[in-house]
C-alpha cells in the first residue's frame, strides 16, 4: 500500500498540479484553450514526436508491432462496445459519442506525461508512437463513427493527412532511411527546446479544457464508458502484449497508453457531426478524475510485474 501510494504522489501529484493550474487560469481568467490547443496541435505535439522517436533506437519490427498492435487494439475496443450497446435503446448520437469515448484515448496530455514520468525516456519513445496511432484511429475510425457513416472512408483517411505529428513521424524515417541519426546542433537543440515544453503546455491545455466543462450528463452511458476506457481497455492490451510479444519498455508503454482517460478530440468530433457533445464532455470529465486511481494502481502492477 505504501508502495501505491508513492506512486500516485511521484507520477500523478506533478501531473495535476500542473493541470491544476490550467484549471485555475480558465476558471479564474477565462483564458481561452482554442489558441493553446492549435499551438500544441501544430507545434509542440509534433516537435515531442519528433524528438522522442529520432532520438531513441526504435527498430522498424518493434515499430511495426507497436504501432499496429495499437490500431488493433483500438478496433477491438470499439467492436466490444458496438456490441455491448447493440441492445441498449439509446438515440443514435447518443451511441456514436459513446463509442468513440471508449477508444479514442489521451495519449497525449496524459499518456505521455505519465509514461515518462513512470517508466523514463525509452518508454517515452514507445509512448509517442501509441499515441500517433491513437490520433490516426481518431480521425479516421472516430469522424466515420461520429458521423452516423455520412463521412466517405476517402475523407475520413484524408483527415489524417492534416495531423502535423503524423508528418512528424514520416520525418523520421525519411531522415533515418538515408542514414541520418545526428542532426546540426541548432536544429537538434531547437527540436530538444520545443519537445521539452510539449509535456508542461499539454498539462496545462488538459486543465483549461477541464476548467470549462460543466454538469455530468447520461450517467448510465457515462459510466459504461469510463469502465470500458479505464478498466477493460487495459485488461485486453495485457492480452494484445502478451500476443504480440512486447516487453520492457514497450511492454509498459503499450498497457499504460491503453488505461489513459477519454480524449478531448471527442467533443471535437461530437461539435463537429452533432453526436452528444454533453455525454462527450461527461466522459471526459469523469474519466480524466477517475484515472490518477486507477493508473496508479496499474503502474504499481507493472512496475512489480504483476502483469
Amino acid at each position: 500500500m505504501q508502495e501505491l501510494i508513492h506512486i500516485f504522489i511521484d507520477n500523478m501529484i506533478p501531473v495535476l498540479a500542473i493541470a491544476g493550474v490550467g484549471f485555475f487560469l480558465r476558471r479564474r481568467f477565462a483564458v481561452d484553450a482554442r489558441m493553446v490547443s492549435r499551438m500544441m496541435f501544430n507545434v509542440f505535439s509534433p516537435a515531442l514526436i519528433f524528438n522522442a522517436l529520432f532520438t531513441r533506437d526504435i527498430s522498424g519490427a518493434d515499430f511495426l508491432r507497436v504501432y499496429g498492435g495499437t490500431l488493433l487494439l483500438l478496433w477491438t475496443i470499439a467492436g466490444v462496445s458496438l456490441l455491448a450497446l447493440r441492445w441498449r435503446k439509446i438515440e443514435a448520437s447518443e451511441k456514436a459519442a459513446t463509442l468513440v469515448s471508449t477508444f479514442a484515448f489521451n495519449g497525449g496530455n496524459f499518456g505521455l506525461s505519465i509514461v515518462s514520468f513512470a517508466f523514463g525516456a525509452e518508454a517515452l519513445g514507445y509512448a509517442a508512437v501509441i499515441f500517433v496511432a491513437g490520433t490516426t484511429t481518431a480521425y479516421t475510425l472516430g469522424v466515420y463513427i461520429s458521423s452516423n457513416g455520412k463521412a466517405s472512408v476517402l475523407g475520413s483517411l484524408m483527415n489524417v493527412l492534416k495531423t502535423p505529428s503524423v508528418y512528424a513521424l514520416l520525418l523520421v524515417f525519411a531522415l533515418k532511411g538515408v542514414g541520418i541519426t545526428a542532426l546540426p546542433p541548432a536544429v537538434a537543440r531547437t527540436s530538444q527546446l520545443l519537445a521539452d515544453a510539449a509535456i508542461p503546455l499539454m498539462l496545462v491545455l488538459l486543465g483549461l479544457q477541464l476548467g470549462g466543462f460543466g454538469k455530468l450528463k447520461r450517467l448510465p452511458l457515462v459510466t459504461f464508458s469510463t469502465a470500458v476506457r479505464l478498466l477493460l481497455a487495459p485488461a485486453i492490451a495485457i492480452v494484445f502484449a502478451s500476443l504480440l510479444g512486447l516487453s520492457g519498455a514497450a511492454r509498459f508503454a503499450f498497457i499504460t497508453q491503453a488505461g489513459m482517460p477519454t480524449a478531448v478530440m471527442t467533443i471535437v468530433l461530437a461539435t463537429e457531426f452533432d453526436s452528444d457533445r454533453d455525454l462527450a464532455l461527461s466522459v471526459i470529465l469523469t474519466s480524466s478524475f477517475i484515472c490518477p486511481f486507477t493508473l496508479s494502481l496499474l503502474i504499481y502492477l507493472l512496475q512489480n510485474g504483476v502483469i
